[in-house]
């Protein structure tokens, strides 16, 4: 009978939800790559858990996705590592990279993902490193990222991880918790496992509490513990997630987060995230319909964002169009596209509750279209 790992790997049609963590992926690659490498440091990308590099039918996996991008931004100026535990995937990734002509840049391992986490910390110095963490299962520990959340604030460190969902619950075992009649040795043992793999017992009290919470609630509750942790130290400030699911009422099956030190990066997730999950569910909701051609924004009701851009213009009164976009996002993540708010903003401005102060001619405002620049104020009356 085939694993989990082989049925995974045979084709997404098996799990089309892994696709919105594809899409993800792919969006981010490009402008990262477009914009890390102007910082001048060696571009470093490491994918701790590779995989075979494409599904048996073809569609690329992190391996390519992550290639792909480089080549085009950072062709010659990256290096990229993909570990594999699994001596075929290993094989069939090695030989995908070669016929790509990526083998030059992009170096398979063989190995442990955790080991080579901990084994590469020492080995940096000033390179920009994109990590990338999708395991089957809790099989990567916090102690393995925790260096990177340690590293010089003058260098560049982005992280992008997938928590596996549905295995949180297995491993709290809240009704067995509860049962005198449980083996209570098994269940310290896999609290243990959870407690090494988020980085701290927060989770106990969303999956062991006797509160009547739901489940989305409880899991929300871990992974907003989990970005809490990854920005403890300071240096990767800005995190987000985004659920994984089959449709919008399912179990979510993973959540992918990503921590950054550059509100930039939020920012460009939060449309990548926005507009991947709702892409998806669009398809899930639509296919077979006479609606299956209308994109996803066909459905989006956006009013609420104007009054979010006035309440956020009192709060944070002249700002610059792009930092009060950053504010929002911060609150609301996921919740609104850029270009969404560009149009809030546009709809606030000709409702009279706020103005921009910048003149029209000056150098930041050549002309009457307002720009990323532009200071955003409220009208008295607001």
């Amino acid at each position: 009978m085939p694993s989990d790992t082989e049925n995974f790997f045979e084709s997404k049609d098996n799990h089309p939800w892994s696709r919105i963590k594809d899409r993800i992926l792919g969006s981010y690659m490009t402008p990262y790559s477009t914009k890390i490498v102007t910082k001048g440091n060696p571009l470093l990308f490491i994918d701790a858990f590779a995989g075979p590099g494409k599904t048996a039918d073809g569609e690329p996996g992190s391996p390519l996705i992550i290639c792909q991008a480089a080549e085009k931004a950072a062709k010659g100026r990256y290096k990229a590592i993909f570990v594999n535990k699994d001596a075929k995937y290993h094989k069939e990734l090695e030989d995908i990279l070669n016929k790509a002509n990526f083998s030059r840049s992009a170096t398979p391992i063989l190995g442990d993902g955790q080991i080579l986490l901990k084994s590469v910390i020492p080995l940096l110095n000033n390179q920009s490193v994109f990590l990338y963490i999708d395991p089957f299962g809790l099989n990567c520990e916090f102690s393995s990222i925790e260096p990177f959340l340690k590293r010089d604030i003058n260098y560049s460190t982005e992280i992008l991880i997938n928590i596996h969902v549905p295995i949180l619950h297995r491993l709290a075992a809240r009704d067995a918790y509860y049962d005198k009649d449980s083996n209570k040795e098994q269940i310290a043992k896999w609290h243990e496992k959870l407690t090494r793999t988020l980085g701290g017992d927060y989770w106990k009290e969303a999956l062991l509490s006797e509160q009547n919470l739901d489940t989305k609630t409880r899991e929300k509750m871990v992974i907003d513990g989990y970005k809490k942790r990854l920005s403890s130290t300071g240096y990767l400030k800005y995190t987000g997630s985004c659920p994984v699911q089959a449709s919008r009422d399912s179990v979510t099956k993973y959540h992918m987060v990503f921590a950054s030190p550059h509100p930039d990066a939020m920012v460009i997730l939060n449309d990548a995230m926005c507009k991947a999950f709702n892409e998806y569910m669009n398809t899930e909701e639509t296919k077979d319909t006479l609606f299956s051609d209308l994109p996803w924004t066909t459905w989006r009701d956006t009013k609420d964002l104007t009054e979010l851009v006035v309440q956020y213009t009192i709060k944070y009164p002249r700002n610059s169009r792009k930092d009060l976009w950053v504010y929002i996002v911060l609150d609301h993540f996921m919740h609104f596209t850029h270009s969404e708010y560009i149009k809030a903003v546009d709809t606030a401005i000709k409702s009279g509750k706020i103005f921009c102060s910048t003149p029209v001619g000056s150098p930041i405002r050549k002309t009457k279209r307002l720009n990323h620049d532009c200071v955003l104020e409220p009208t008295q009356s607001s």
